[in-house]
C-alpha cells in the first residue's frame, strides 16, 4: 500500500494524519493552521517580500548610479 508511486511510508502516514484535522472545523488541511493563523503568516510573508523588494530596488539604484550599468 505504501509502494504506490514511490511515496515514503512516513510521508503517506503524515498525509493521512493531516486529513484527520478536518474533524476540527477551525483547522485547514494540510497546514493545520486556523484561518486567523494562516492570515497572520500570510501578512508576515507579504511584509517580508516588500522589505526584500525595497532592498533589491535600492541596491539596483545604487549600482546604476555608481557604475555605467545601462550605458
Amino acid at each position: 500500500p505504501h509502494e504506490r508511486r514511490g511515496i515514503p511510508p512516513a510521508f503517506d502516514k503524515k498525509r493521512k494524519e493531516g486529513r484527520r484535522m478536518s474533524n476540527d472545523p477551525d483547522k485547514v488541511w494540510p497546514t493545520g493552521l486556523t484561518l486567523k493563523e494562516a492570515e497572520e503568516v500570510h501578512s508576515y510573508l507579504i511584509d517580508g517580500t516588500r522589505v526584500f523588494g525595497a532592498i533589491a530596488l535600492l541596491a539596483h539604484v545604487l549600482v546604476a548610479v555608481s557604475t555605467p550599468w545601462l550605458g
